[in-house]
């Protein structure tokens, strides 16, 4: 029961997120069309039947009863409607404050607004996370080479290892830059376009200088072969799962997994993958007290164990930019973000990605992956969780503004395109044209929907086989 009740929670979460981005859309759509002199005929909040409604001026404003996002319809059906009927040739007798009445460039920049109040909003929640001070991870710079551990990486060499690195060595330094954590060794690798690197390490309180020659990778960077090692000291366990239920709590220290000692991350990772998993033994430091906790463990739909606990690994606090800092870096931030979208859609095109599944989602699973992380962050602290949530809320708003640019007739970009060709060619569109464009991106709609569910459907039908 508690598992159904936190599924529901996390589906809450999501669909909350995405439907308020979608409104938010519409919203923009609702102001433009008022800066152009577009009569707005009904703005909802939801979908489906209407629950309440008030007309105030030439707007209905109402609540339906579906409450996710909302819907803008704007003057014009009728004019479209007569036009049909009369087999016009072109819009004629059209009402004041129809699409259909004002010029094209008011149409574009009136169906443009959608998208680009989506990629306001996602400036603004990219400018608030880089603004604010925030928690992230501080691990310390202890490493193992990975050929200590090949069945977890796989028998790859580790040039560090072939140069003298030892496990539980600590970096002080690479390249005379002085090292605070293993995330700055990260970020110092992966943009590192140098084959040797001088390393500062600390052992058992000597220090020595060694060269490492990395293996080159096929962007142009080296790998060095290193990892770092995390102690077994737990930070959080997930309420009500086997490992709470069987009597695992935060701060307690993990010794030894069905007999097998453990002493850090990579042999905790170790031991699981020997060990039984239908039955687990955890032998545990638990405020200095020896105990030995039993469970079951859920098992992924991959027949992998699944773990509902995390280690502990320092944090450091990030101090956030000064707002006209902020600004400029939040707009590079979702500019990234537009341009890594629609690279991940061209190389579905290509070919270049076979595994659709990575780039498309559909709603379902969208917002239970929304809700599922953002759980996650809150377990951590308040404002993990609410960071979690608003930057997978800029992902979701950059994805709608790119979604509704697809020059389709139902979507945004197909009414701009239209517009865009009225401006040229100095002619309006006939209403039978029109209308089978509509048709068209209806039926472009309906099946790339359809499309969305089958994917939801087929991951979580495999989900439930595999149970």
């Amino acid at each position: 029961m508690e598992q159904i009740l936190t599924t529901i929670l996390k589906y809450l979460i999501g669909i909350i997120g995405v439907g308020f981005i979608v409104l938010l859309h519409e919203i923009g759509h609702f102001i433009a069309a008022h800066i152009f002199k577009i009569d707005v005929e009904i703005f909802s909040v939801g979908f489906g039947p209407k629950m309440v409604g008030k007309k105030l001026g030439h707007t209905e404003y109402r609540i339906s009863w579906f409450l996710f996002g909302g819907y803008c319809r704007m003057k014009g059906s009728d004019d479209l409607t007569r036009a049909l009927d009369s087999n016009n040739k072109k819009f004629v007798h059209v009402e004041n404050g129809s699409l259909f009445a004002v010029k094209p460039v008011n149409k574009f920049f009136t169906y443009l607004a959608g998208p680009l109040t989506n990629f306001i909003i996602t400036i603004v929640l990219c400018t608030f996370l880089l603004a604010t001070n925030h928690q992230t991870l501080s691990s310390p710079a202890i490493v193992t080479p990975i050929d200590q551990y090949p069945t977890l990486f796989k028998n790859q060499i580790s040039p560090a290892s072939l140069f003298g690195v030892k496990p539980h060595d600590k970096i002080l330094k690479i390249n005379n830059q002085e090292i605070e954590d293993w995330q700055q060794v990260v970020e110092i690798l992966n943009s590192n376009k140098e084959k040797a690197l001088s390393f500062l390490i600390e052992r058992e309180s000597k220090q020595y200088n060694i060269i490492i020659e990395g293996v080159e990778n096929n962007d142009g960077t080296f790998r060095y072969g290193l990892t770092p090692l995390i102690s077994t000291q737990i930070s959080s366990v997930r309420f009500l799962s086997p490992e709470y239920n069987a009597g695992l709590r935060k701060n307690d220290i993990i010794l030894e997994v069905n007999n097998i000692s453990v002493n850090n991350n990579l042999d905790l990772i170790k031991a699981f993958n020997e060990s039984n998993i239908n039955q687990i033994n955890l032998k545990i430091n638990q405020n200095g007290e020896l105990k030995n906790i039993y469970y079951t463990p859920q098992i992924n739909y991959d027949k992998t164990t699944k773990h509902n606990f995390a280690l502990y690994s320092p944090t450091k606090t990030i101090k956030g930019v000064a707002i006209n800092e902020a600004f400029p870096q939040g707009y590079t931030m979702a500019k990234n973000l537009f341009f890594n979208t629609i690279s991940s859609l061209l190389s579905i095109i290509k070919g270049e990605n076979n595994n659709i599944r990575e780039v498309f989602t559909g709603p379902m699973r969208a917002s239970l992956m929304i809700g599922n992380i953002t759980i996650l962050g809150l377990e951590n602290n308040l404002i993990s969780g609410i960071r979690a949530f608003l930057y997978l809320l800029a992902v979701v708003s950059i994805s709608i503004t790119i979604a509704n640019l697809l020059p389709l007739p139902a979507f945004d970009g197909g009414q701009m395109l239209i517009s865009l060709i009225e401006i040229i060619t100095q002619k309006r569109i006939s209403p039978k044209n029109y209308w089978i464009c509509q048709l068209f991106g209806m039926i472009c709609v309906i099946l790339l929907f359809s499309f969305m569910y089958f994917i939801d459907f087929k991951y979580f039908f495999k989900l439930f086989m595999n149970k």
